[in-house]
């Protein structure tokens, strides 16, 4: 489990430095593999305004930028990336600098063209290729702000900080989670334990008036939560978001997929969201699927199904397989208005038995298969809600269509 600092600050305060913390948190008994360290490795690298792109006189694939950052005099710099355009605030290295794997940058000549610095891409700052944001992949880091020109890149995009790597055992699904750890960092810092802010300020229309929902095998699905947000506006998340995922090894996607993720590395509860539009007679049934049904998921493969896996269907066909992924048939398109936030809680030997027969393992389904409290639900639903409205991204219906068979009431222990 990845834990990043900054974001463990959100429930509990580390106030120790990262040695302390480490030796404290083995002592209390969570084992750390490893502690990697972002941000001392770079010099030199600033941020840049690109003013003016011509193209390389004697190469039709370069381009030839002049970058303001915010000396008297533009900075020339050639590139060979084609997402760039003029106005963009972009990461520079300047003649000298050094990047990750100390590597200096010096001015020089490209096919007869002065080049003083470069445009730097996500990896090139030494993030891994698979965290790198679908929209910046094999292209220079556009910023998504207008900031101070010539300001060291370190301190606007805040890459300085620290990563856990915790091991988590088996028998404590309840630290596959930033508030499962935020929990343990508490009891063993002594400090205060913040939970997220889930309530929604603003909610229009009823759930209930959107989707149907009925679990017919309560055996491999203890409850479901749907809830319903309109409006969706489909577009990047945040910086800050991007980079709590990317810290945590995934990859931003668009603002309600990196939701989803996010609020299941918070919690530890695997959260779903349906194009409502590709929901038939507007139903969620829960049952097994036919045995041999042919089931494509997100990933474009086509999986075969047996009548032991459980099958998230609407009221046609099947949409998800239960607790793994997915279907490409009712993904979060770029032209989504309106979507289901499902937050269901499915039996951990089902999953686990269902992924492994499709060699399928995902985030979702190695937290289902190890056992997840079904009263997360609801806040880890709430939760969704309350993060697609600050980011302005949809409007959140009022309550929830919640479906809960067998009620597990919480116990007490001192």
């Amino acid at each position: 489990m990845l834990v990043p600092i900054e974001w463990l600050n959100e429930y509990t305060k580390i106030k120790s430095d990262i040695d302390e913390f480490c030796e404290r948190m083995i002592m209390s008994g969570s084992n750390i593999e490893s502690v990697e360290h972002f941000g001392e490795d770079i010099e030199n690298v600033v941020v840049g305004r690109i003013v003016d792109i011509e193209k390389h006189p004697d190469a039709d694939k370069l381009l030839v930028t002049q970058v303001d950052v915010g000396e008297e005099e533009l900075v020339q710099i050639v590139t060979g990336a084609d997402n760039i355009f003029e106005g963009a605030y972009v990461p520079v290295i300047l003649h000298g600098g050094k990047l990750p794997g100390n590597k200096v940058i010096k001015r020089g000549r490209l096919r007869g063209v002065e080049s003083n610095g470069m445009l730097c891409s996500v990896e090139e700052l030494g993030f891994e290729d698979k965290v790198v944001p679908v929209a910046l992949k094999n292209g220079i880091w556009i910023l998504d702000g207008e900031y101070p020109l010539g300001a060291n890149i370190e301190e606007v995009i805040g890459r300085k900080g620290s990563v856990v790597d915790f091991e988590i055992t088996p028998n404590r699904p309840d630290c596959l989670s930033m508030i499962g750890m935020g929990r343990e960092a508490a009891a063993t810092m002594k400090s205060k334990l913040n939970y997220p802010d889930t309530k929604c300020l603003k909610e229009e229309g009823e759930a209930k008036d959107y989707i149907n929902i009925e679990i017919l095998k309560p055996e491999l699905c203890n409850r479901y939560v749907g809830r319903i947000v309109t409006n969706i506006k489909i577009e990047q998340s945040p910086w800050w978001l991007q980079k709590r995922l990317m810290y945590a090894g995934m990859r931003p996607i668009n603002n309600i997929v990196d939701i989803t993720n996010y609020v299941m590395l918070e919690y530890g509860q695997p959260i779903h969201a349906f194009d409502i539009r590709d929901l038939e007679d507007s139903r969620i049934i829960v049952d097994t699927a036919k045995e041999g049904e042919i089931f494509t998921t997100l990933d474009g493969s086509e999986r075969k199904l047996d009548g032991n896996m459980l099958l998230i269907k609407d009221g046609k066909r099947g949409v998800a397989i239960a607790g793994v992924m997915g279907g490409l048939n009712s993904e979060i398109k770029d032209d989504t208005t309106t979507i289901l936030v499902e937050s269901a809680n499915f039996n951990g030997d089902s999953i686990r038995s269902t992924s492994k027969k499709l060699g399928l393992r995902t985030e979702a389904s190695a937290r289902f298969e190890k056992g997840i409290d079904p009263n997360l639900c609801g806040n880890a639903a709430d939760r969704v809600c309350r993060l697609i409205e600050l980011l302005g991204a949809g409007t959140v219906a009022k309550g929830s269509v919640d479906v809960y068979p067998v009620k597990q009431e919480a116990h007490s222990v001192t």
